[in-house]
């Protein structure tokens, strides 16, 4: 047994130096270019067996990872859209869409952790989805709620066309905001679209487009040829409220 834990809150501040360094390690990475080893080495570990030890597994790890993310990000959700719904909105999506745009601090006292956290998650995603969906579970109300009321002014389409434009409206903004804490950290990464103020308003434009953007014929043709008309699925009706 490690001998870390033999001191009362030693245990604890091992598996923060732990957490800390991988996060490092995996945003920049990747999760399949970090070996347990590495992660080891980085926190300062000689004990080939501390990563076992306080988390089981490197999965594990990563899974405890994920969840302390996904609930500061969802805790900031739920706050915004709690106000944003006391005072009678949300009225048109793009105050819904401010609100999944902002990044919130992850951490007060770990830098590292509000300078790879988003990029992490960016990681898992790419190569572990269905680790970083199955980690998140219970920590994405605020964001469910957010797409709820996207969805219910959201213009008159195909049920399956908009539930196919909110799972890209994720994919894009995890990706968005991975580059976007990028260029915090290094000034001079991503400085042609971040170093512009205008870029955050832009990036909340491309979400709006993304959910309003008229069907194109493509895609209805491609619906008739998978066996699904247009005509039968569920549809939100009204004119979009975007602005």
């Amino acid at each position: 047994m490690p001998d870390e834990t033999s001191a009362p809150g030693k245990g604890e501040r091992t598996r923060q130096r732990i957490k800390s360094a991988a996060l490092k390690l995996f945003a920049r990475h990747g999760l399949n270019g970090v070996s347990v080893r590495d992660i080891n080495q980085a926190a300062g570990q000689k004990n080939a067996g501390s990563i076992n030890y306080h988390f089981s597994s490197r999965d594990d790890l990563i899974r405890e990872l994920v969840f302390d993310v996904a609930k500061i990000i969802d805790n900031a959700h739920n706050d915004r859209i709690d106000a944003l719904e006391a005072s009678g909105g949300p009225r048109t999506i793009r105050e819904v869409v401010e609100i999944l745009v902002q990044t919130p601090s992850i951490s007060d006292e770990d830098p590292v952790a509000d300078d790879y956290s988003l990029r992490f998650m960016n990681m898992v995603l790419i190569s572990h989805r269905e680790m970083l969906f199955d980690a998140m579970r219970g920590q994405d109300r605020g964001t469910r709620r957010c797409l709820a009321h996207i969805r219910r002014m959201a213009p008159e389409m195909p049920a399956e066309v908009l539930q196919q434009r909110l799972m890209l409206v994720i994919i894009y903004l995890i990706t968005a905001a991975s580059s976007r804490e990028a260029a915090l950290v290094d000034r001079s990464a991503w400085e042609n679209l971040w170093g512009h103020k205008s870029a955050r308003d832009n990036l909340a434009d491309t979400v709006v487009g993304i959910v309003c953007a008229p069907v194109s014929g493509e895609t209805l043709e491609s619906l008739r040829l998978e066996g699904r008309s247009a005509g039968s699925t569920e549809t939100r009706a009204g004119n979009p409220r975007t602005h």
